[in-house]
């Protein structure tokens, strides 16, 4: 089975993931969790998120799953 995060909501949660992930002033675990689900929703896989993340799978999937819910 292939983990992708389920597409936003509405325009306004994507927007919000969108802004987290600009990688402001926002603290990096807050950052790199949009930015998984942002690559999630472009089309990567999570051995490949991971990969460009710097992160493990597990972690990957975990907060995929998280927002999932």
């Amino acid at each position: 089975m292939v983990l992708r995060a389920r597409p936003g909501c509405d325009e306004d949660e994507r927007a919000v993931v969108r802004r987290l992930s600009g990688r402001g002033r926002l603290p990096r675990d807050v950052v790199m969790r949009a930015r998984m689900i942002e690559l999630s929703w472009s089309g990567l896989r999570a051995p490949t998120i991971a990969v460009e993340l710097g992160c493990s799978q597990k972690t990957v999937r975990c907060w995929l799953h998280r927002f999932n819910r």
